[in-house]
């Protein structure tokens, strides 16, 4: 503000002068008789006066006033906040995904891309999202998200977060829990940071677009900037991810940081507001072994440490195996088993999951031979009739090729959907086990 007031009262002389001279010289009238410069410094003097009395009388106050209640608020939204957060307690669900349905629609055909799509994550949950590539995976959380770039597009299903469906609320409004309450990691975090910024204000943006009332309220008991509270907080952030010399690592660039140490800032950018949902879309799949394993274990106890749920996805079984509480196994698109990781590396159900975890070489067991799945992974423009898998199934029967096999309950919270398992083909289901089984043999 005084900054623009000098500025005007450089201009103000600069007109006053051009003015004087123009009249004197085109019409012959003389302003003032003596000195301009005293006309000059009159008018500039009685400016001053009028800018600093209204400044200190009007701005000034007004603006206090302005921040005193933009400050009082932040406290009060800050205070219900706390108290919304120790009533929560208890193993909610916190995602809901109920037949979510997303097409592609390019030049060549439809993109079946993902089709009924179904599964819930508790409270400090993770669920892990498992297949082979192409099935549907990074799709089916950007769909979360709302973020499926055209061609791609929503056509149906609920996607329930803590009790608010998200397709029903417009592109405005799911911004407020985008990168908030919701939050994702990407696969190539090269890719994903913006090269031309530091690595400090992409993780500060985060605090200031979501987080503007903490921000007030932290700044008000410290009496210091936002700016300073906001480095504060990412600071911080850097050093519980491990990364040495967080002060200095802030002002650097992203082409300045190794592969391990981007992907631990895309994690702080998705932890700076302490989401409720984090979801990680194959982490660790440009990393070598030994930094992937550090990232893991960082990701595990940062889970812990914030009581976040996590959805993570990645097509590699022993990752699975070491993060994930329940997996759901999906193939071209369809969800076709989803159940406890236990019970799912001990008991697998579906065809396609023992095959999975039949083809991972296992440590100190012999074997003439790892499981390979036949055929190929199937075009979603044009997908086969009936159960995707079934060109590629050992145990394909007679309503495989013609119908859309049920999700069936075959143990408490257990499901498969194959039609080995649905009741009313079990005469056809048992004589096609048998018959596998004798060709296997």
């Amino acid at each position: 503000m005084y900054t623009g007031g000098f500025i005007s009262f450089g201009i103000w002389s600069i007109q006053l002068v051009i003015v004087e001279l123009y009249l004197r010289r085109l019409f012959s009238i003389t302003l003032y008789i003596q000195d301009i410069r005293i006309l000059i410094l009159v008018v500039n003097a009685v400016y001053i006066a009028v800018f600093f009395i209204t400044l200190k009388k009007i701005f000034i106050p007004l603006t206090t006033e302005r921040s005193e209640l933009k400050l009082q608020k932040a406290f009060e939204i800050y205070e219900k906040k706390q108290g919304e957060e120790i009533k929560v307690v208890g193993n909610h669900i916190i995602l809901d995904v109920q037949d979510l349905t997303t097409y592609f629609y390019t030049e060549e055909g439809i993109v079946k891309a993902v089709e009924g799509v179904s599964f819930k994550i508790h409270e400090g949950e993770t669920l892990g999202l498992v297949g082979e590539t192409g099935c549907g995976k990074s799709v089916t959380a950007l769909s979360i998200l709302q973020v499926v770039r055209p061609p791609g597009r929503i056509e149906k299903g609920k996607v329930i977060f803590r009790g608010e469906d998200l397709l029903q609320k417009s592109k405005f409004e799911v911004l407020k829990y985008r990168g908030k309450d919701i939050t994702m990691i990407f696969q190539d975090p090269l890719n994903s940071l913006n090269p031309v910024f530091k690595i400090g204000p992409q993780i500060t943006e985060v605090y200031f677009l979501h987080m503007e009332n903490e921000l007030l309220v932290a700044s008000s008991k410290q009496d210091t900037s936002i700016f300073a509270v906001a480095r504060e907080w990412g600071e911080q952030l850097l050093r519980d991810l491990n990364i040495p010399f967080p002060n200095l690592v802030f002002d650097l660039y992203p082409h300045e940081l190794s592969g391990g140490m981007r992907q631990r800032v895309q994690i702080a950018m998705g932890l700076a507001c302490k989401p409720k949902l984090l979801i990680a879309d194959e982490p660790t799949t440009a990393l070598d072994v030994t930094i992937q394993n550090q990232i893991l274990k960082l990701m595990k106890e940062l889970k812990s440490k914030f009581n976040t749920s996590m959805l993570f996805i990645t097509h590699d079984l022993g990752i699975i195996s070491k993060m994930c509480d329940r997996v759901a196994v999906m193939y071209s698109g369809f969800i076709v088993e989803n159940g406890n990781i236990k019970k799912l590396f001990i008991k697998p159900y579906h065809p396609y999951t023992r095959s999975l975890i039949g083809s991972v070489p296992v440590v100190g067991k012999k074997r003439r031979r790892l499981e390979v799945i036949e055929g190929t992974v199937p075009n979603l423009i044009y997908p086969p009739s009936g159960c995707r898998f079934h060109p590629r199934c050992k145990y394909c029967f007679e309503p495989c090729d013609s119908k859309i096999p049920k999700s069936i309950e075959v143990e408490p919270d257990y499901f498969v959907a194959c039609h080995l398992y649905d009741p009313e083909y079990k005469e056809l289901s048992e004589i096609s086990i048998k018959k596998a089984e004798e060709n296997w043999d």
